[in-house]
């Protein structure tokens, strides 16, 4: 499985990760044409400053998701491939996902009122955020699968 990682140092804090995540997210995918969108497409990365560093906030697809466990109306998936993703056709924006996660990837969409967090561009063959990072903060790894013997 392809995962991403971000590698701080190597980040100029430019943005362009979050505003091709925002283009690939919205209906027309295309820069200009998205722009105009009402409700304008939200980012589902987020790069701030932590401690004076640059940080990446985005959903880390953790192997026992709070905010599954929090969804009672089922509107979080965690799939095989490791992935968590919100349903947005499901999610009534009660908003107890985005306080159970304890790394503040999970945002509200205020227009369509729904949360939203980090697909990895599912249905795709790359992340956007990715491609868009010239500076290599954002990259791939292949995550590695142990086996045991036994």
């Amino acid at each position: 499985m392809v995962m991403k990682r971000f590698k701080s140092k190597n980040c100029v804090t430019c943005k362009r990760c979050m505003i091709e995540c925002a283009v690939r997210h919205s209906q027309a995918q295309d820069f200009v044409l998205s722009s105009l969108e009402q409700p304008a497409p939200v980012p589902r990365i987020n790069i701030s400053f932590r401690k004076e560093k640059p940080h990446a906030t985005v959903c880390q697809n953790c192997k026992n998701p709070k905010c599954r466990k929090s969804c009672e109306y089922g509107a979080i998936t965690k799939y095989e491939d490791g992935n968590v993703v919100i349903d947005q056709e499901t999610c009534t924006g009660c908003c107890e996902c985005i306080d159970a996660c304890p790394f503040g990837a999970i945002t509200k969409e205020t227009e369509m009122n729904v949360a939203i967090n980090c697909d990895d561009c599912k249905g795709y063959d790359d992340m956007a955020c990715v491609e868009a990072c010239k500076t290599y903060a954002l990259y791939y790894v292949e995550e590695q699968t142990v086996v045991t013997a036994g």
